[in-house]
């Protein structure tokens, strides 16, 4: 029985060969485009899951907001002695550990880099996250000063194939750290992204004992596991009673809120984008959104599916009568149109993993997703494989199969077909839906492409062409001012060189430096706010042509400028000043210190377009304030790499022993778009897969109904319709559906378009074209596909038309 309907299946599927491939590769398309998206989705959400017991481990943040919610700083990482009272006083916590980033150079023998994921760390860290060793303790190793580890890449950068344990590398050419352990490098789906730890001791050594009681440090990333059945919010609601019994009466003083929430470790790539984090993380609704994306790709195919076999039921009529004349059951014929379902997704499924195979390598480059981390080794592929073909073979074959099971023989034989009407309304309705996501996703790619290039295009209020930022010597000496002087004046001789300038940050990087409880003089404390601040000389302003719209800059030959402030036009208003004009001259106490306000900048954007504007200062440090600081060199732009090779030979001359670390601005800045462009470049991708899985759907539906209508084609020739008026016939149906799925997708598109917008603070306004346009590709996409069968068939013989059936 089984092998009857094998071949009956097999014979009717090369029996219409083009609605049979069209079919599997729309099935195909969906399953393939579907298991990507999908891939990529659990990738994204599989981030700190390696870690034992991860959904009991927690990362201890710091947040300081004013009671009228200004001024708010949210920090990635918190104080060095909240990690340490916690340790001593909760007994919820099962294991707690610190780190402190250190950006640095390492040297070892004449190999020098600087080292931006080296930390300190406490041995009791490793109890907490989860860190593979090949060798060395990790309870010990980095338990006594001037030891460290190391990952295994980083160790081989330094010392090649020989055995890394026992060599000596130096920090800053100041301390030397003795390597007493290799781990294995940390997953790509690990937030936390380390390549040498050093012991904790030899940060209280760099920062002195007094740096364990630093509240006002905020440096350290503190990682604790609690014991099992932890009331969270009642463990937080513990940690504000320590808040309030450390600074209850300075926060009342102050105006202040200060908290340390708890954020679960599994949700920190994907919704952490707080100060001081370690590098940029991913956009959970980015994710989502595509994880929707994959879901209407798969559900599209089956409704192609759906149609077809539907829109055929007509023509396998007759079969299904004369199956049920000669004592077929049912059950039966359900069995034989469930097997021809199950031919044509295996099918789909073997081509559309072959599909993954040749798309795989374009789809790891495009959403960064380590070749190492491939599909095929991911335990949730197969049982994936098989969800998705069982729900395949139920979804778009289970309605189909039911309808042409159930005609009644004598009825079919007849030439009377029930229930025909409620197939084509099921039919109709089905492709309106396919129509509404293609114009949705079409014009959301429009959308995002759009606001990308307006973020662009955008007056940033800086200048950042042709600049060069190096990070400032680490190793330097009592004359690191004078050798800064003399650098500078050096390179300024040289024509690739316009200007030079010292500075603790630059336009385009998160500011690490804010303070505290500022405020007008004369005014009370609990006036204060929270201020970002930038340390500059007097060529900041003028490098990156910033506005000045009150007062001067600063100036380097005036002593009274080193207590002096410039602000920008948000901290103007932060301040409580009428205008910029009413700022400049005007003296602001800081943290009892009084500033006099030299001149006012016009608000730029420091970071992306998706920020507000936030108050800054300047204070005059022409060397900078630590070594965080950077040089900015704007180029001529004329033959630039040999300009940064000229840079680099000064820069080596006068600061021996520091790796030359540099990037360019414009290039640095727009990395902050980076999950965009993904979200953009992906969305794009997917939404034309949707597109041609549409029109390959509509495209059957066209062959099918020109073939059944051809006896009417012809006898519309023979009494003299011309082929344009045919092609108008057999399409208005279709437009009348496409124009109906565009008044649904209007509104659907406003909320949602609007939506992802509000996510920057300076967006473009939604203009009719984002709409309209989309809107027109879909029709003429649909018109081309309709339109080919249409004319293939109105373009026929009417006599071998009218001798059809």
């Amino acid at each position: 029985m089984f092998k009857n309907y094998l071949k009956s299946a097999y014979r009717n599927l090369l029996k219409t060969r083009l609605f049979s491939f069209i079919n599997i590769m729309g099935l195909a398309v969906g399953m393939a485009a579907g298991l990507l998206i999908l891939h990529y989705v659990i990738f994204e959400k599989s981030f700190d899951n390696f870690h034992q017991a991860s959904d009991r481990v927690y990362r201890l943040r710091y947040e300081r907001i004013g009671v009228d919610g200004s001024g708010a700083v949210r920090f990635a990482s918190c104080c060095p002695p909240a990690g340490k009272l916690i340790r001593e006083r909760y007994s919820q916590v099962e294991n707690l550990g610190r780190m402190l980033k250190y950006a640095a150079a390492v040297s070892y023998q004449d190999r020098r880099f600087i080292e931006n994921r080296m930390f300190f760390a406490e041995p009791e860290l490793f109890e907490v996250l989860q860190f593979e060793f090949r060798s060395g303790d990790p309870a010990e190793g980095i338990s006594q000063p001037n030891k460290a580890f190391m990952s295994e890449s980083t160790a081989r950068k330094y010392f090649g194939d020989e055995d890394p344990l026992g060599k000596v590398f130096s920090v800053d050419q100041k301390t030397d750290y003795e390597v007493s352990g290799v781990f294995r490098d940390l997953p790509a789906n690990s937030h936390l992204k380390a390549d040498i730890l050093l012991a904790w001791e030899n940060l209280i050594t760099l920062y002195g004992p007094e740096f364990q009681d630093a509240w006002g440090h905020t440096g350290v990333y503190t990682y604790l596991r609690l014991k099992p059945g932890t009331d969270i919010p009642a463990f937080e609601a513990q940690l504000a009673e320590l808040v309030e019994a450390e600074f209850g009466e300075a926060l009342k003083h102050y105006n202040l809120v200060m908290n340390l929430p708890l954020q679960p470790l599994r949700d920190i790539h994907l919704s952490s984008h707080f100060m001081q984090e370690y590098e940029l993380n991913g956009e959970l609704d980015t994710v989502n959104f595509l994880l929707i994306i994959a879901a209407f790709i798969i559900i599209m195919a089956w409704v192609n599916y759906v149609n077809l076999s539907t829109a055929r039921t007509l023509t396998r009529a007759r079969e299904v009568g004369l199956r049920k004349v000669a004592g077929a059951t049912r059950g039966q014929l359900m069995g034989q149109f469930f097997l021809e379902t199950l031919l044509i997704n295996l099918a789909a499924l073997i081509l559309a993993l072959g599909l993954i195979a040749l798309a795989l390598p374009l789809f790891h480059a495009l959403t960064g997703i380590p070749p190492s981390h491939t599909i095929w080794a991911q335990g949730w592929f197969g049982p994936a494989i098989l969800i998705l073909l069982a729900a395949g073979i139920l979804l778009s074959g289970l309605y189909p199969v039911m309808v042409m099971s159930s005609f009644q023989p004598v009825a079919v034989l007849k030439g009377k077909l029930g229930g025909a009407g409620s197939g084509i309304n099921l039919r109709k309705a089905l492709v309106v839906f396919q129509f509404v996501i293609a114009v949705i996703l079409l014009s959301g790619t429009f959308t995002v492409y759009r606001q990308l290039a307006f973020m662009q295009q955008h007056d940033l209020g800086f200048d950042m062409d042709q600049t060069l930022v190096i990070k400032a010597p680490r190793v330097r000496d009592e004359l690191y001012g004078e050798k800064f002087t003399t650098f500078k004046k050096t390179l300024l001789v040289h024509s690739a060189v316009k200007n030079i300038s010292h500075a603790t940050d630059v336009p385009g990087r998160q500011i690490w430096w804010d303070a505290g409880a500022i405020h007008k003089e004369g005014e009370d404390a609990s006036k204060g706010k929270n201020y970002q601040i930038v340390g500059i000389d007097a060529d900041y302003i003028d490098l990156f042509d910033l506005k000045l719209v009150a007062g001067r800059n600063f100036l380097p030959d005036a002593p009274a400028d080193k207590e002096a402030l410039i602000l920008n036009e948000t901290a103007v208003r932060w301040m409580g000043f009428d205008s910029p004009e009413d700022a400049a001259g005007g003296r602001v106490d800081y943290w009892g210190n009084i500033f006099t306000i030299t001149g006012v900048l016009q608000d730029y954007h420091q970071q992306s377009l998706k920020a507000e504007f936030e108050p800054h200062l300047y204070r005059y440090l022409p060397t900078g304030r630590d070594v965080r600081g950077v040089f900015a060199v704007k180029l001529s732009g004329q033959d630039i790499p040999a300009s940064v090779a000229l840079i680099k030979s000064r820069y080596d001359e006068f600061f021996p022993g520091n790796p030359f670390d540099y990037f360019f601005l414009d290039d640095y800045y727009d990395q902050q778009y980076h999950s965009d462009r993904l979200f953009g470049q992906v969305f794009t991708l997917f939404a034309g897969l949707a597109i041609f899985i549409t029109a390959l759907g509509i495209f059957g539906l066209a062959a099918f109904s020109a073939t059944q209508r051809t006896k009417e084609i012809g006898i519309r020739k023979v009494l003299g319709a011309d082929i344009s008026r045919i092609v108008l016939l057999l399409s208005r149906d279709v437009l009348i559906l496409l124009a109906l799925s565009c008044i649904i997708a209007l509104p659907l598109l406003w909320l949602g378009l609007n939506g992802w917008l509000e996510g920057f603070a300076t967006r473009m306004a939604l203009r009719s074209e984002l709409f309209i346009v989309p809107m027109l590709i879909v029709a003429g996409v649909t018109l081309l596909t309709v339109g080919y069968q249409t004319v293939k068939a109105a373009r026929g013989n009417p006599v071998e038309a009218l001798k059809y059936e």
